[in-house]
């Protein structure tokens, strides 16, 4: 877990010092190119029927063929990827979409993306306030992602989309309050990869203690998950691995 997580502050660095929209998404797609995934799109979900959805796109990383396929087809209102997005901040990959509940149509567009090269994908719904739902989506025909590497994904496709939304740069906003010594050292406990329940035994104290120390680092860092919060505190010096 340590040289993921070395990998993803290294990437994150490169994405926050970038210094175009192309150079971030450059930094992005090699940090994807690891996990076997060369494709990727990321952008806002207007309301279904809008028939401008492009103009919400923040980087287009589809195969050109691909793309002029999906919107001369009109594939943006028969997604399944788009539907739950829409209905679910959790991210998911393609194969674990419902096959039974799809209908021929959103089943369509998942066997042409498949015949253009993307036959596995993952999707990461990014919610924010006050605006609609938007999502980073990223393919290939095989992907390499192991259930450990999904926070560690999500965490970067979270923070290139806030970095190409202006969202989240450095200098915005006050700087979150410091970690207490408690909060610092149950982070650095999870950066060596213990779980909650380790952490809880460690620390002799309920598993609801540990989450809800989880929850406030979450909230100080403004952080999604605990990888995130690694990361962000790691950037800090407020821990150490």
């Amino acid at each position: 877990m340590e040289n993921e997580i070395i990998d993803l502050l290294t990437a994150m660095s490169k994405i926050d010092t970038a210094g175009s929209a192309e150079a971030i998404l450059q930094e992005f797609r090699s940090a994807l190119a690891c996990y076997g995934l060369r494709n990727f799109l990321i952008t806002g979900l207007p309301v279904p029927h809008d028939t401008d959805w492009q103009r919400e796109i923040l980087g287009d990383g589809w195969p050109p063929d691909w793309y002029r396929r999906y919107v001369s087809e009109d594939h943006f209102l028969h997604d399944p990827c788009v539907a739950q997005c829409r209905h679910s901040p959790q991210p998911f990959l393609w194969r674990d979409l419902p096959a039974a509940k799809l209908s021929a149509r959103a089943k369509l567009v998942m066997d042409e993306a498949a015949e253009f090269g993307m036959k596995e994908g993952i999707c990461v719904p990014i919610h924010v306030p006050l605006a609609g739902p938007s999502v980073v989506t990223a393919a290939s025909d095989r992907m390499e992602v192991p259930p450990s590497a999904m926070p560690f994904i999500e965490t970067l496709c979270v923070h290139t989309f806030r970095r190409l939304a202006g969202l989240g740069t450095p200098g915005d906003g006050d700087e979150p309050a410091p970690l207490t010594a408690r909060e610092r050292e149950l982070l650095e406990w999870s950066a060596q990869g213990k779980s909650t329940d380790d952490i809880a035994c460690i620390l002799g104290v309920s598993r609801n203690t540990v989450e809800s120390h989880q929850r406030n680092i979450r909230g100080k860092l403004d952080a999604i998950n605990v990888s995130h919060a690694i990361v962000k505190a790691l950037r800090r010096q407020e821990i150490q691995v």
